[in-house]
This record gives C-alpha cells, sequence and structure tokens, in this order.
C-alpha cells in the first residue's frame, strides 16, 4: 500500500511537470501562444531551447501571440485585452511583454506591463519591431518569432547585467565605435566612387593639352563686345519650414492601465 502511494505521488509530480511552461530564474517564461495554428514542432522546439539558456533573474515573461482576427479592436486594445483576460504575466507585479501578430487582418502591437515597462524603454521596442516586421511582411512569421524572442531576451540580460534599461544613450550598437565606423563608411565609400570616376575621366583625356600663357585663350583678333544690357525680371523668395527637432526618444510611458508599448500597425 506504501508503495503504491508513492507511485501515485511520483506521477502526480511528473504529470504536473509536463504542463508546466519553459521557465527561468525568477519563474520568467518564454511562450509562443499560437491561436491561429501557423507555427510547426520546430518552432516550438527552438522555444523550449531558448528557454534552456534564458537565465535571467529579472523576472520578466517574453509572449508571442498569434491569432486570426482581432474584429474592430485595436491591436494595442486587443493585446491589452487578452493579456489581462488570461492573467499573463510573471509574479505579483503580473511583468511581461507581449507580441501580437493578427494573420488575418495583418495587424501587430507590442504591449509590456510591471517590470516590463521598465525594461523595455519606448526606443527598444521600436528597434524590435523594426527588425521583425519585414519577416511579417515576407510571411517568415517562424523567424519573425524567433527574432522577437531573441531581441527581448538580449534586453532582459543587459537589464540584468547593466543595471538599466537599454535605450538610445546606452545602446551598443549605436556606441561612438559604431558611429565612427558609419561615418567612416559614409565619406570614404563616394570618395573612392568620385575618384575611380574622376581617374576614368582622366584617362580618356589623351588629346587635351593645357595652354601656357593667356594670350592663347583669346580667339583671334581679339574680344569684342557689342551690346551690353541689364533686364530685371522678378524676385523669387523661397521659404522653407524647418520644425524644432524633436528629442531622441528614451525611457517608457504608461498609458492609464499600466500598459506600455507601441500603437502598432499593418505588416
Amino acid at each position: 500500500m506504501k508503495k503504491r502511494i508513492e507511485f501515485l505521488i511520483l506521477a502526480l509530480l511528473a504529470a504536473v511537470c509536463l504542463v508546466l511552461p519553459v521557465s527561468a530564474a525568477g519563474d520568467a517564461q518564454l511562450r509562443i501562444i499560437d491561436e491561429y495554428g501557423i507555427f510547426d514542432s520546430d518552432t516550438q522546439d527552438w522555444v523550449m531551447e531558448a528557454g534552456k539558456d534564458f537565465s535571467v533573474d529579472y523576472g520578466c515573461d517574453v509572449y508571442c501571440l498569434v491569432v486570426g482576427d482581432i474584429g474592430n479592436m485595436s491591436a494595442r486594445e486587443f493585446a491589452k485585452e487578452y493579456y489581462i483576460d488570461y492573467e499573463l504575466g510573471c509574479g505579483a507585479l503580473k511583468s511581461g511583454i507581449l507580441f501580437l501578430i493578427a494573420v488575418d487582418s495583418r495587424d501587430y502591437a507590442t504591449i509590456t506591463y510591471g517590470l516590463g515597462v521598465t525594461a523595455f524603454t519606448d526606443y527598444r521596442i521600436e528597434k524590435i519591431e523594426d527588425a521583425v516586421v519585414p519577416f511579417l511582411s515576407d510571411g517568415d512569421y517562424q523567424t519573425a518569432a524567433e527574432t522577437h524572442i531573441r531581441m527581448c531576451v538580449e534586453t532582459l540580460q543587459f537589464m540584468d547585467v547593466q543595471g538599466e534599461a537599454l535605450d538610445s544613450h546606452n545602446d551598443p550598437e549605436t556606441s561612438w565605435i559604431a558611429s565612427i565606423v558609419k561615418l567612416a563608411i559614409v565619406l570614404l565609400v563616394p570618395a573612392i566612387i568620385a575618384g575611380l570616376v574622376c581617374f576614368l575621366f582622366y584617362r580618356q583625356m589623351k588629346t587635351a593639352v593645357q595652354k601656357t600663357q593667356a594670350d592663347d585663350y583669346i580667339p583671334v583678333g581679339g574680344f569684342v563686345l557689342t551690346h551690353k544690357a541689364d533686364n530685371y525680371t522678378h524676385t523669387t523668395e523661397v521659404r522653407v519650414y524647418d520644425p524644432p527637432k524633436k528629442a531622441a526618444s528614451s525611457g517608457s510611458s504608461k498609458d492609464s492601465s499600466g500598459f506600455d508599448g507601441s500603437k502598432g500597425g499593418k505588416f
């Protein structure tokens, strides 16, 4: 009898383990919620493997939600309602980031909540969407989902190690070294092309001979001015509006319901 009870306890524990999502330190998890049936088992396997390396103490869930249509709702409002209705998020603060893909209406949006608002600045969300949306436009949903999850994990790891959110002022991709490299490319490439064009023209000027005296440039018989006239026609004035430059996006901004993220768009 005792052995039978022990067996039942072990069986119950095994069943519980089978339904647990991919978890990491601080109970954070990575999840693809596919209600459309667009992903195959390979994508889910990739998420499982990614979850094993998701060693971040910063408790924030990462979701990629795929649905068919969102009806008359905006992508952002649909994502917020889904997040609340299904009680998503990590810990007492329900922290998380969710990227919505509505396949039929081709809408997308990002929302963050709890500690996700702190970790994912407006700047970083825009960078993630800029990387993901082109894959959606090409119909490559698997790469889009994997790119979103990977960049979210990188963002959380940055927050965990650096102790601050990844933003415009500390983005490694826009550091001074990267800026110098980009500037060098912008200056050197056009200079090389212009130099090549000038060299080709120079090679074609085989019959051109440089004059050595000023008289050589005066036609035979000299220069004769026969008529001179100044006619005023009109004055043209062009005004160009120069709007004040906006400061680079920084930080996060929650709405009245505590969510942040993007307005979303079409892909």
